[in-house]
């Protein structure tokens, strides 16, 4: 698995990623604490994550259309320098101020929340389009743990600072990691395939339009890339519920949100590790249902045992489970999807997951004031285990029974 490591193009995008996932998780980690620490913060801050996704939605095709037009490397060093902008322009505000308003941690959080949405469809592009086909399962698996181990260090990290140390601090310090993952990605060696990319002199919706047709053909593949995305939107979830859980729920500080954090993480790491394993003996469909079935018990046993320690050891159930289908359901994704598509696609699932995750943040602001945090991990869990039904579902596009479905696998091999 590790001998991707030797290829300095890795090189340069595992450190620029690894500076950049720290730098931006403590940020996003400390913003929502501050929030939701404020009066009427835990509403606040649900109808902001409503509104920014909702927004992200209707971008989110656009974006696919531009990743699959231009240069993804440059596209990469534009979210680089849109990340680093952000933060520094309210760093200097905070330092001049000397505090923050309740609609700048907001728009702070915002911020992270486009860079994502630009940065990581973006890199799973770009590293699809550099790297051969045999590589992906590897790729994927290492991607994985240098993920989780930035967000093990951010998660760490906030936990020790977040209570201690002004924003503005914690913002320059986002800003500096900005810098060298731009400075990172514009060593890596790149040629980019312009003669298989979307046609930039039709229109976005003519673009839109062609990835739209090639899912139409494909409804086993939609079946299971909406079904092993669930546990994605549970995470998602996570990063609303968990804060008000931690604080209302459980009455703990800062201290048990960060530990949770990291835990989560060496959780996603031990899957990196272990999923390319799985994969060679189960084969991809039966590690999304292992992975999947273990997510959502821990989020069902996060909800029916409300302790500090339960909390902490179930996230490592989660890092598990959801960092293990992740990478299963990435290297389908890219072995089967054509790489000129691949932004387009992509988009269309991110849009799927963002309305889904508009419809219950509107379900959770609304009901969570009388349930509290625990209600809503109980809706979470039955989505979780209805997803794992759909991916037992999808079970013919693994083992083809009939030539119409032989013919949807076939990008497979």
């Amino acid at each position: 698995m590790f001998g991707v490591l030797k290829d300095r193009r890795i090189q340069y995008l595992l450190t620029a990623n690894v500076f950049s996932s720290i730098g931006s998780g403590i940020t996003m980690i400390a913003v929502p604490w501050l929030l939701v620490n404020r009066a009427g913060g835990d509403q606040i801050f649900g109808y902001a994550t409503l509104f920014s996704t909702l927004l992200l939605f209707f971008a989110s095709p656009y974006i696919g259309v531009l990743i699959d037009r231009i240069s993804r490397k440059k596209t990469l060093l534009f979210a680089e320098y849109l990340g680093l902008s952000t933060v520094l322009v309210f760093a200097v505000w905070g330092y001049l101020t000397g505090e923050f308003a309740t609609w700048q941690l907001i728009a702070i959080h915002f911020g992270g929340s486009l860079y994502y949405s630009i940065y990581f469809p973006t890199k799973f592009a770009f590293i699809q389009e550099i790297f051969d086909k045999g590589q992906y399962r590897s790729l994927n698996s290492v991607l994985e743990v240098q993920n989780q181990f930035a967000t093990m260090i951010s998660g760490g990290l906030a936990s020790l600072v977040i209570d201690k140390v002004f924003l503005s601090h914690l913002l320059v310090l986002d800003a500096m990691t900005y810098l060298i993952g731009a400075v990172l990605i514009f060593l890596v060696p790149y040629q980019p395939q312009q003669n298989e990319r979307a046609a930039a002199n039709v229109s976005f919706f003519a673009n839109i339009k062609e990835g739209f047709h090639y899912l139409k053909t494909k409804p086993l593949l939609n079946l299971y890339l909406i079904s092993a995305l669930m546990p994605f939107i549970g995470v998602m979830m996570g990063n609303y519920l968990f804060p008000i859980y931690v604080t209302k729920t459980l009455g703990a500080s800062a201290t048990v949100l960060g530990m949770g954090s990291t835990i989560y993480a060496i959780g996603a790491i031990a899957a990196g590790l272990t999923i390319p394993y799985l994969m060679n003996k189960l084969n991809a469909y039966r590690t999304t249902i292992a992975t999947g079935v273990v997510y959502a018990a821990a989020i069902t046993l996060t909800a029916l045992f409300p302790a500090a320690l339960i909390f902490i050891a179930m996230q490592f159930l989660h890092g598990w489970g959801n960092a293990g289908i992740r990478v299963a359901r990435n290297t389908v994704l890219m072995e089967i999807v054509p790489n000129h598509l691949i932004g387009r696609i992509n988009s269309f699932f991110n849009a799927f997951g963002m309305a889904l995750r508009v419809s219950l943040l509107a379900l959770f602001t609304q009901t969570i004031l009388y349930t509290g945090a625990t209600g809503a991990l109980y809706i979470l869990s039955a989505l979780m285990i209805t997803a794992a039904i759909g991916v037992i579902s999808s079970r013919k596009l693994f083992f083809p029974s009939s030539p119409n479905v032989a013919q949807e696998k076939s990008a497979l091999s």
